[in-house]
């Protein structure tokens, strides 16, 4: 093993996992700061939602120390434009904020949703105000494109053309 492999493994190690009845627990169990609530949809409605839409794609977020978050994205569905995918819900439990794990979750949905290979673009949405959310979604090219009716601030991805 080359030394640059060691680092990385011991020390890049979130990877993302399909939401099973082994981690179900787990992902119930995540919390956020008191003052992240607002900004959050609940998981578990996140996961029953996912159970009457096909088209959605629960994720724990998992490490070394196990599931330290949640995500769940969308592909197109019945009626939806082909190509237009969504990241619905990201949390990363406040015992594991600030460690690099919601950075390299929104990596690895990238990387996943962009297999399916019909990809025209990837959108997220937040509260206005959610600096957080902002700052973890534009180094990803997500750009802003406004707050819609619902009074979401919605960030667009697109695969960059060849």
């Amino acid at each position: 093993m080359r030394p640059y492999q060691r680092f990385l493994r011991k020390w890049i190690t979130t990877n993302l996992q399909l939401v099973n009845k082994q981690n179900f627990t787990d992902i119930a169990e995540l919390e956020l700061h008191e003052h992240q609530l607002e900004h959050a949809a609940d998981t578990m409605f996140a996961i029953a939602e996912a159970s009457f839409h096909p088209n959605y794609h629960c994720r724990a977020i998992v490490d070394k120390d196990g599931v330290v978050g949640f995500l769940m994205y969308a592909a197109p569905g019945e009626g939806d434009e082909p190509g237009d995918y969504a990241i619905y819900h990201l949390m990363v439990d406040r015992r594991y904020q600030g460690r690099g794990h919601g950075r390299r979750a929104v990596q690895l949905a990238l990387a996943e949703i962009c297999k399916h290979g019909d990809v025209q673009r990837i959108w997220t949405s937040y509260r206005p105000g959610n600096e957080v959310a902002k700052e973890l979604y534009a180094p990803f090219g997500f750009a802003e494109t406004g707050v819609e009716e619902d009074g979401e601030v919605y960030a667009v991805w697109t695969p960059e053309p060849y």
